[in-house]
C-alpha cells in the first residue's frame, strides 16, 4: 500500500483524482475522490460484506434486483464500482455505461477490477449528447452524473427528462442519484429535478438513500420516473418519501443552461 493510503493521485483532462484505501462510513474500502480528497466519487468495501459501498448504489442494485432489465443504460461511470456489480451478477444483461471522462476506465480496470462483460458497452462522451444519438430503448436507466457536487445542467432540463422517456420501453423505469436536501433553500436542485420529470413521466417518487434523514441538510436522494405501475416501494429498503409541491415554473429548458448547449433530436 502506498504511503498514507493514497494508490494513485493524477489528473485527467476532467478534475484531480486520488485512489486512497481508508475507512468509509465505517467500513474498509477503496475509495475514488475528486478533488483534494474532498468529494468521494465511487468506492468498493474490502469488508467481505455484500452490500455496495454507497448507500444509493445498493438502492440501484435493488431495482436491477426487482425489475431483471434486459438492457441497462448508466449515465456516470466513476470506478465503475457498480457496473462491476451488475455485472458480476447478471452476465447476461445488455450493459451501455456513459462517462465524460474516458481516463477514468483505466483506472477503474487497474484499481477496482473492473472487467467488462461480453455485453458491455462503455461510451466516452457526455452523456445527454449520447441519449440524443442513440436509438437504443431500455428497460432500466442509472443517472450518476455529477459536476462536482450537482447533475449537469444538461441532464436537469425537461428536454433531458423527455429525451429520458424516449429511451425507456413500455415499463421501463429511470432512476437518478441526486444530492440535495428534502426542504429549504438547498432543496432547489430536488424541486427542478421534480419539475422536469413531470412534464415526461406519469409517475415521480424520491427514496433515502440511507437510513439517516436529514429533511434540511443536502444527502442523497433516489429520484424514480416511470410511466407504468411498478411499485418501488416494495424493493427499496427505506419508505418513499411525500413528493413536494413544486412551482412548474422551476423547471428549466436547455435555453435556460450556463452551457448554452442545444441538442437536437435525431
Amino acid at each position: 500500500m502506498a504511503k498514507d493510503g493514497i494508490l494513485f493521485e493524477g489528473d485527467t483532462e476532467y478534475g484531480h483524482y486520488q485512489v486512497v484505501d481508508t475507512i468509509y462510513s465505517g467500513r474498509r474500502a477503496r475509495v475514488l475522490y475528486s478533488g483534494d480528497h474532498l468529494a468521494a466519487q465511487s468506492g468498493v468495501a474490502h469488508d467481505g460484506l455484500n452490500d455496495l459501498l454507497f448507500d444509493y448504489n445498493q438502492r440501484f442494485i435493488e431495482l436491477v434486483r426487482a425489475l431483471l432489465p434486459k438492457r441497462i443504460l448508466l449515465i456516470g461511470g466513476g470506478a465503475f464500482t457498480l457496473p462491476k456489480a451488475v455485472v458480476d451478477e447478471f452476465p447476461d444483461v445488455l450493459l451501455d455505461i456513459v462517462e465524460m471522462d474516458g481516463e477514468l476506465l483505466g483506472i477503474a480496470q487497474k484499481y477496482f477490477d473492473f472487467k467488462p462483460g461480453k455485453h458491455t458497452n462503455v461510451h466516452t462522451g457526455d452523456g445527454r449528447r449520447y441519449l440524443e444519438a442513440t436509438g437504443a430503448i431500455y428497460d432500466v436507466i442509472l443517472v450518476d452524473a455529477f459536476t462536482h457536487d450537482t447533475i449537469p445542467p444538461s441532464l436537469q432540463t425537461i428536454e433531458a427528462a423527455r429525451s429520458l422517456s424516449r429511451h425507456l420501453s413500455n415499463n421501463g423505469v429511470i432512476a437518478m442519484n441526486i444530492i440535495t436536501a428534502y426542504n429549504g433553500r438547498r432543496s432547489a436542485v430536488l424541486h427542478r429535478q421534480i419539475a422536469a420529470l413531470q412534464m415526461a413521466f406519469s409517475h415521480i417518487e424520491i427514496f433515502p438513500a440511507s437510513h439517516s434523514l436529514s429533511l434540511w441538510m443536502p444527502q442523497n436522494l433516489v429520484l424514480i420516473g416511470q410511466n407504468n405501475l411498478h411499485d418501488p416501494q416494495q424493493y427499496l429498503r427505506y419508505a418513499a418519501l411525500d413528493l413536494p409541491e413544486v412551482n412548474i415554473d422551476s423547471a428549466i429548458n436547455d435555453a435556460d443552461t450556463t452551457q448554452g448547449n442545444t441538442y437536437v433530436t435525431p
